[in-house]
């Protein structure tokens, strides 16, 4: 794993963290450890970047684990990143 990925899945996790009270890891389901799209939305926000990033609804709404979250996260921040 580079450190890119590694950086952004640390924060994907303390972002998390913020919002769940209860042990994950990345094969935890998002519903199951008590995220709803709000919560997921802002994590979202607090990973990413850049505030003007668009982001695809769709994606997002098909991602199920943390570690989806964390890649698909991953592939929005890596430069040049294909989607």
């Amino acid at each position: 794993m580079s450190q890119a990925a590694q950086d952004i899945g640390d924060a994907v996790n303390s972002a998390i963290a913020e919002f769940v009270r209860m042990p994950f890891t990345s094969a935890s389901d998002l519903a199951e450890i008590g995220l709803d799209s709000l919560s997921i939305i802002r994590i979202v926000a607090d990973v990413l970047p850049d505030a003007d990033q668009e982001i695809d609804a769709g994606e997002l709404a098909d991602l199920r684990t943390v570690g989806q979250l964390q890649d698909w996260l991953g592939r929005l921040v890596a430069p040049g990143s294909a989607r």
